[in-house]
């Protein structure tokens, strides 16, 4: 009976601990998630000013461990210098933040000043919004443990374009990158050059010409690199949602590591999310057609007894 008691009083405990954890995670936002930092940064325009990012990491750092590190681009309309809404749009990936689904990775979010909202490099002055987001990116690999094979890039809407000029002034740095909401460069020999980057490009079904997507991916798989995109069923050009949400693009980037393994990226995929009929298939019948196919000599014997003892019955 105290046996029993224990054991009862354990799982209420149990219990307790994960709606705590959960209840948790609900009541934080995804600013609370983000450290406010900033960096010295002078080029051009800039001469020794305080930028201001966000930084989010690991909850606990075990010594002598390297973490991924995702680069975050935001969209035009997050631009400003509040350090605030460029964090708009990832509380799609609040199960990867916080709570019991929480992993470990750095993830850096820059915010583009509103004078100048787009990403873009600048050759002439090296004070670009992409060349201060490089300069932030090389000082969090300096400040904190950083996997160097396990960086990757993601952006939404004009960040996606901004991810295409990211990767392609730096191809040997990305094991991965996601642009969402946004089509694809015109062929160039930087396009081919996207051989050891995997890129998953990710739009909504009216949103984006798929013309510009198809180019690239023949582009740069024909010169021998991996590239897929997604067409979802939603519409409208909040791509960004889907692929984090239905898609699991940050889990897909954190998966990436350079001169090792690789996950490809998806095909060419004209569909929302798997159809319950396709997951029948996969979690029922595919089971149940091995199980026949390994016992078949036990199941037709079986079936035989059952045959000849019908039949004397009958007789």
């Amino acid at each position: 009976m105290l046996y029993k008691r224990l054991l009862a009083l354990c799982f209420v405990l149990f219990l307790s601990a994960i709606a705590a954890s959960v209840g948790h995670a609900q009541s934080q936002t995804v600013v609370d998630l983000f450290e406010e930092r900033t960096f010295r940064f002078t080029a051009g325009q800039y001469q020794d000013a305080e930028i201001r990012y966000r930084l989010f990491v690991p909850e606990r750092i075990r010594p002598g461990r390297r973490y991924p590190l995702v680069v975050h681009l935001h969209g035009i309309g997050e631009a400003g210098s509040c350090n605030r809404h460029s964090l708009l749009y990832l509380d799609s990936i609040m199960p990867v933040l916080a709570g019991r689904q929480r992993q470990d990775f750095f993830m850096l979010v820059l915010q583009a000043p509103r004078e100048t909202p787009g990403w873009s490099f600048n050759r002439s002055t090296q004070d670009g919004t992409l060349d201060v987001l490089v300069a932030a990116m090389e000082h969090v690999i300096a400040e904190n443990p950083i996997d160097m094979r396990r960086i990757t890039a993601t952006g939404v809407s004009s960040g996606g374009w901004g991810v295409w000029q990211l990767i392609m002034a730096h191809p040997d740095k990305f094991a991965g990158a996601v642009p969402t909401a946004c089509g694809a460069p015109p062929p160039s020999q930087r396009l081919a050059a996207l051989t050891k980057t995997p890129i998953w490009s990710i739009v909504n079904r009216d949103d984006i010409n798929p013309e510009s997507l198809q180019i690239a991916t023949r582009v740069i798989n024909s010169a021998g690199g991996s590239k897929g995109y997604t067409i979802t069923n939603h519409t409208g050009h909040g791509a960004w949602g889907p692929a984090m949400e239905d898609y699991n693009s940050i889990q897909w980037m954190l998966a990436q590591k350079r001169g090792g393994w690789f996950t490809p990226p998806p095909g060419v995929i004209v569909h929302n999310r798997p159809q319950p009929l396709f997951l029948a298939f996969f979690l029922f019948v595919l089971p149940l057609a091995i199980i026949v196919f390994l016992t078949w000599g036990t199941i037709s014997e079986w079936i035989s007894t059952v045959y000849q003892s019908a039949r004397a019955w009958a007789s």
